[in-house]
């Protein structure tokens, strides 16, 4: 039998061809707003995957500790509990993170107090709106 260590020998191809090595454009990172909140998207999106997969996991280690009543299974069960614990804490705290960005951005939500609620007729509040027009001081 033959050795196949030569396989363009078998099938009659050159497999020789070096090839070149490729040189990656020197990346200019800037950390952009766009780019902050695709990350946070990322970072939520595997913090949450980690919830699920870890509930799956859970659920199955409980059953296999009722089942065993190993010591040590229940051990493993308490230790994914506190990991998924853990896990939770972090997406709460990515999210107060995303806002602390926010507010030292200078982009956190404003909060409007001059809300104004009127109830009554349109004929009231066309009255209203005249007298208030009056008020308005028009400073150059």
């Amino acid at each position: 039998m033959k050795s196949l260590n030569k396989i363009s020998d078998i099938f009659g191809i050159n497999t020789e061809n070096v090839l070149p090595e490729s040189q990656l454009p020197a990346l200019d990172y800037k950390s952009s707003e766009v780019e902050q909140e695709d990350d946070f998207q990322v970072a939520r999106s595997t913090l949450r995957n980690l919830l699920n997969k870890n509930e799956d996991v859970m659920n199955e280690l409980i059953h296999i500790s009722k089942n065993s009543e190993h010591p040590r299974a229940f051990e493993v069960v308490g230790k994914l509990i506190e990991a998924q614990t853990n896990i939770t804490r972090e997406l709460v705290g990515l999210h107060k993170q995303k806002a602390d960005i926010a507010k030292a951005s200078g982009k956190a939500p404003t909060t409007q107090n001059n809300n104004f609620l009127f109830a009554g007729s349109t004929a009231e509040l066309m009255k209203l709106i005249a007298t208030e027009k009056n008020k308005i001081i028009d400073v150059k």
